[in-house]
């Protein structure tokens, strides 16, 4: 009787052990059948959330369209801009030709997706290399200065001398990526089209361009304090309609696509061909002249290349578990 009563007892709990395993497993199919974003701050303009890895603010940009790339009006504008800055320059460099890769306009859609609110920092990239993911950049000096990334006083500056792959071997160590090329000109210009982060007039005092301290072609007529680059997001005025910052000046910025020409038609979620021989920085920086810091401007380099003058932040898409 009481073997009939152990084995009644194991029957039953085995039934209901088995029941709730598979109410469990209907609970767990519903849940997956929601879709919840990765990062679960929100999914509006204005939405941040701060990476774990490197404690980067990272911001929210809505999906969207937007005309990537200028006109014809647009290309006389920046030729003006270049003639108006550089003088007697201006005749063999602000010629059309040297324009003509921000073109034809064309359309492009975006999905959600998230970017650092600011250039990665020495401080920052100085975490990977002590974690043995990334190497230390090219050089570790900067134009003006012997030391920098090792002097812990330039610490929340952004980091220079790192070529394609250093950036996005940094991106992929907190989780993230390069930006696309259209990613990035969205987050600087947004659905307004602006020539500029904050607008379609250039302001010198929203950006660290090559003005009175600066050793190359200088605006003379303005000073903004350094001589190189400067902090990141030291000039709030010049900030984005996301809120993103630097996205003209201080330092140009690596984005994930190959260079190549612009397509006619429009496009979605364009990451550029699947291979080439040149990668694209945007941006400007503070050694550049007002035309190159338009949020249109490309620049084309190898991926090996590295300056005092191009840094990178990182971006992630807005994905579902």
């Amino acid at each position: 009787m009481i073997k009939d009563l152990k084995q009644f007892i194991y029957r039953f709990a085995l039934i209901i052990s088995t029941l709730f395993f598979l109410l469990l497993m209907g609970a767990c199919k519903s849940i997956r059948s929601i879709q919840i974003p990765a990062f679960v701050i929100g999914s509006n303009l204005g939405d941040t959330r701060v990476r774990p890895v490197d404690d980067k603010l990272m911001l929210f940009v809505p999906a969207g369209e937007f005309e990537m790339g200028i006109d014809d009006e647009m290309l006389k504008e920046a030729k003006q801009l270049c003639k108006d800055f550089l003088g007697d320059l201006a005749l063999t460099i602000c010629r059309n030709s040297a324009f003509r890769n921000e073109q034809p306009v064309h359309t492009v859609e975006l999905d959600s997706f998230w970017i650092d609110k600011t250039e990665i920092t020495n401080d920052q990239y100085r975490m990977c290399v002590e974690a043995g993911a990334c190497i230390p950049p090219v050089e570790t000096g900067s134009f003006s200065r012997e030391s920098y990334f090792e002097d812990h006083a330039y610490g929340d500056f952004p980091v220079i001398y790192v070529n394609w792959t250093m950036a996005s071997t940094y991106c992929a160590w907190v989780g993230a990526r390069l930006p696309t090329e259209a990613e990035w000109e969205y987050s600087a210009r947004g659905p307004n089209h602006f020539v500029f982060p904050w607008g379609n007039e250039f302001d010198k005092t929203k950006l660290n361009y090559c003005d009175l301290s600066c050793k190359g072609v200088s605006d003379e007529s303005f000073d903004d304090g350094f001589s190189d680059t400067a902090p990141v997001g030291s000039f709030p005025e010049g900030r984005s309609w996301v809120g993103a910052l630097d996205m003209a000046g201080n330092v140009r910025e690596w984005v994930h696509d190959w260079f190549a020409p612009y397509p006619n038609e429009k496009v979605r979620n364009p990451a550029g061909p699947d291979n080439g021989v040149s990668k694209i920085p945007r941006g400007g920086s503070w050694y550049d002249t007002p035309d190159d810091t338009r949020s249109t401007n490309r620049g084309e380099n190898l991926p090996d290349y590295s300056r005092h003058k191009v840094g990178f932040r990182c971006a992630v898409s807005q994905i579902s578990e």
